[in-house]
């Protein structure tokens, strides 16, 4: 394998690992080995036209772009799996699962029309476009539930209960015109919305004066 260190006295392998640790899911030894193999043959061919990889640092970070299109290359299990490490709630198995079928089927139609992966990872972040459309389509206590956990204090049963009983009033109240979660998720979170409302202070005072009277 083409061996080069840079001007800092580092080795292609060592480019890598530092590119890889830059990242949040940071990869396995094999993501960063075929990344320096990739890296050291992309060089050597580079070196034939008198470009070696202190030129490149001028103009690209050569070693993250290789790791990087190294990643992109994993299995759907494997990119879904690190789009849920990059995010702070972990996800489920069941919700993995779920998100991986998903992205197959997705890539199977694709591909009677060409498309692949690859091509998708030109214009968005497919993987994490079905994880997340999996986490949306959980029933409305999920949905609920997930909202009290993103808050500092995730408020009690009766409360994620009221809330629950909220969302589900204001659903059946919007189907009427043909309005649904769904579309309400494009334009924001109305689980944590209704979520915030129940748990407001002003929500509180205003029960308790209703008792009161």
């Amino acid at each position: 394998m083409y061996q080069y260190t840079d001007r800092k006295n580092r080795t292609l392998a060592d480019r890598v690992n530092e590119a890889a640790e830059r990242r949040l899911d940071q990869g396995t030894e094999r993501d960063r080995a075929a990344a320096t193999a990739l890296l050291a043959d992309m060089l050597h061919a580079a070196s034939q036209h008198g470009i070696t990889l202190d030129v490149f640092d001028w103009v690209k970070d050569l070693p993250g772009t290789c790791y990087r299109a190294l990643a992109r290359r994993r299995d759907p299990a494997e990119r879904v799996n690190a789009v849920v490490e990059r995010r702070p709630d972990g996800g489920t198995e069941q919700d993995r699962a779920a998100a991986t079928a998903l992205l197959a089927d997705i890539l199977h139609t694709a591909a009677k029309h060409g498309i692949t992966l690859d091509t998708f990872d030109w214009v968005t972040d497919l993987p994490s476009t079905c994880y997340r459309a999996v986490l949306r389509h959980r029933d409305l206590t999920d949905r609920i539930n997930e909202a009290a956990q993103r808050r500092t204090t995730p408020g009690t049963q009766e409360q994620k209960a009221a809330a629950t009983a909220l969302l589900a009033d204001m659903l059946q109240a919007a189907s009427q015109h043909g309005v649904t979660l769904d579309t309400f998720d494009w334009v924001t979170d109305l689980p944590g919305n209704c979520y915030a409302a129940v748990v407001s202070p002003l929500h509180a005072r205003t029960t308790q004066w209703a008792t009161a009277s």
